[in-house]
């Protein structure tokens, strides 16, 4: 019996939430393996103030991978209530890239990301996380809105 593996990207906004909620429904139905993926991404140095630290530029990378890290853990913990059990992948970089590599490498079968992430600046960084995918990933995608 083949095994459909699905990789689902989430970066803790709201409607990442209901990405999730749709790899749960995908999952059950194809009784798919799981991997939910997070990416903490690179903050560009060039967005500071002159004067910013070395130490509070490590300290925010530092909390941004410890965010990400909870965010994989509350995803998992989703899946887990459902029945589904799932593996975790922390990513460092470029959000696309990253789950395209990742994909590409795990022979995913698919893809399930939220049309849009957080907003502010991670809107900024990540705004067009979905469409990169979508365009440059050799697997499918399933785009949820």
């Amino acid at each position: 019996m083949i095994k459909v593996k699905i990789l689902v990207a989430t970066d803790g906004s709201d409607h990442s939430l209901k990405t999730l909620e749709k790899a749960i429904e995908f999952a059950i139905s194809l009784k798919a393996e799981v991997t939910v993926l997070s990416v903490a991404q690179n903050v560009p140095v060039n967005v500071f103030p002159e004067g910013f630290s070395a130490e509070e530029f490590v300290s925010i990378e530092r909390q941004l991978e410890k965010n990400t890290k909870e965010i994989l853990s509350q995803a998992a913990q989703k899946l887990q209530q459902n029945g589904i059990k799932a593996d975790t992948i922390l990513g460092k970089g470029n959000p696309a890239d990253f789950i395209c590599k990742v994909a590409e490498e795990g022979d995913y079968d698919l893809i399930i990301l939220g049309s849009r992430g957080l907003g502010g600046f991670k809107q900024l960084i990540l705004g067009s996380v979905s469409n990169k995918v979508a365009q440059f990933s050799k697997k499918s995608v399933l785009i949820v809105k």
